[in-house]
């Protein structure tokens, strides 16, 4: 006798899909989640055991998607196609929370720009600053990143009053990643954020906060009482 229709690798797949389309990600365990993901670039594999070294090695599955093509790729069985669909899930992700952010006063939805913030920077590997533009109504108009190295992004405070005056914001919010994990604010941090207020206060241009992100925390200056 034949094998039932919804056995073998194919039926399995197919409960995991069902699973996920019943309950979403509450129904699957983390690395049935990142299993799941990974039918969709590796279509002839069982790749439940990939899962699971994918998650021994990083950890999380957010630390999974912050993990670089090149990290990805020394792994047996993942290919560019699986890479590259690891890293779009990631940037679509932080599409997604860029457009939200775009959509409310940000001053008064710190959740979803400390989201926007970690997914974009949270997990770098270096040092990241960013700047995010806001209009009168505090909505998010542009955004600006420099990269920098593990411990420092070279930022000049004239460059960024600059750009927020050719952006015609009304607003500042800047932001930086610790790849330490520590979110705690350094003395130059605390230099550079004082260089800042006082250049974009010369233009009429508020410093709405300073924020530091990690994977998983986040630090305001503005709250520390910085400025």
């Amino acid at each position: 006798m034949g094998q039932p229709a919804n056995s073998g690798p194919a039926g399995h797949r197919q409960r995991l899909r069902e699973r996920f389309l019943r309950a979403g990600l509450n129904g699957l365990q983390d690395y049935e989640a990142l299993e799941l993901l990974l039918t969709f670039a590796i279509p002839r594999r069982d790749v439940k055991p990939l899962a699971k070294q994918l998650l021994e090695r990083f950890g999380t599955i957010e630390k999974v998607l912050d993990a670089s093509p090149n990290d990805l790729l020394e792994f047996d069985g993942i290919g560019v196609n699986a890479a590259v669909l690891v890293l779009l899930l990631k940037q679509l992700c932080a599409k997604y929370l860029e457009q939200k952010a775009r959509a409310v006063d940000v001053l008064d939805s710190t959740g979803r720009v400390v989201d926007f913030l970690r997914m974009k920077l949270g997990g770098g590997k270096k040092e990241t600053f960013m700047v995010l533009f806001l209009n009168a109504q505090n909505h998010l108009i542009a955004y600006d990143t420099v990269s920098g190295t593990v411990d420092r992004a070279p930022v000049y405070a004239r460059e960024v009053a600059e750009k927020a005056l050719f952006s015609h914001a009304s607003g500042v919010i800047v932001a930086h990643n610790h790849p330490s994990g520590v979110c705690d604010p350094s003395p130059e941090d605390i230099r550079l954020t004082r260089q800042l207020k006082f250049a974009l206060d010369s233009l009429g241009i508020a410093l709405y906060d300073h924020i530091v992100v990690t994977p998983s925390a986040y630090r305001s200056l503005k709250g520390d009482g910085v400025f």
